[in-house]
């Protein structure tokens, strides 16, 4: 039978290493190249990918990888997803809010997440039932304070300028129901905000899996609810919040 808990031992260990590699390695951010509209690469994306990879297949020779920058592959339906540097942009401009993203998926769904934050010395994870913590210390969304007190991270499609106009008529009912809103420029820390009570929604479009997969399961652990308005996981538009606001998130959205 296969242990998912030495796998959750091993993605904390492995996203530590990574965390380690990215600090020392910061300066690889002025080496860039353009994937798509205003998707970036740096060489720091591609040697931290390989180093999460490496690690990976040494311990677990037979799993599957579905990494951001190597894609797909292996047979196993037990696959590690991984995205090296969730916020490349904050990675290049050196703000401190890029993540190293690590989640495992077997037939029952995403079993476990870890996502690091190397600036700030953090790292959420969560384990399938058994809740979310942050450095260790158990989680939970924020269900108490009122809507109008709290902050959203609300991301403008900068990569789909053709939803733009839409977005922003979603984003002025946002603004009618909370407090304020920030975009931090990575999805991963977006929902581990939402699952530590920082914020009590995130919406965006266009994600990939491998950028919420980590995040996705701290959330729901913490207590949380999540929306995907579509099911391929190569274009995902992500609604999520705490429990107690998703109804009326959700009302915002398809008003």
């Amino acid at each position: 039978m296969m242990d998912l808990k030495v796998r959750f031992d091993k993605a904390l260990e492995i996203a530590d290493k990574a965390s380690a590699f990215l600090l020392s390695h910061e300066n690889l951010r002025s080496e860039i190249s353009e994937k798509g509209t205003n998707d970036f690469v740096t060489v720091a994306d591609r040697k931290c990918e390989e180093l999460i990879i490496s690690s990976i297949l040494e311990a677990f020779p037979s799993d599957s990888i579905f990494g951001e920058e190597s894609g797909r592959h292996g047979g196993s339906r037990n696959r590690w997803i991984i995205d090296p540097i969730d916020g490349t942009v904050d990675f290049m401009s050196s703000f401190p809010d890029y993540t190293v993203s690590i989640a495992f998926e077997d037939d029952n769904g995403i079993a476990f997440g870890v996502v690091a934050v190397p600036r700030q010395h953090e790292v959420f994870s969560a384990f399938r039932g058994q809740g979310a913590f942050l450095n260790g210390k158990r989680i939970h969304t924020d269900e108490s304070t009122p809507v109008s007190e709290t902050v959203a991270i609300l991301v403008p499609p900068h990569r789909y300028h053709n939803l733009l106009d839409g977005y922003m008529k979603q984003m002025r009912r946002f603004y009618e129901t909370v407090s304020d809103m920030r975009s931090l420029g990575s999805a991963a820390i977006s929902l581990c905000y939402v699952a530590s009570g920082r914020v009590s929604m995130y919406y965006e479009l266009g994600l990939h899996l491998y950028d919420i997969a980590a995040g996705l399961v701290i959330l729901r652990e913490a207590g949380g609810k999540v929306t995907l308005l579509s099911d391929d996981e190569d274009w995902l538009d992500v609604a999520a919040s705490c429990t107690a606001y998703h109804d009326r998130m959700m009302e915002i959205i398809n008003d």
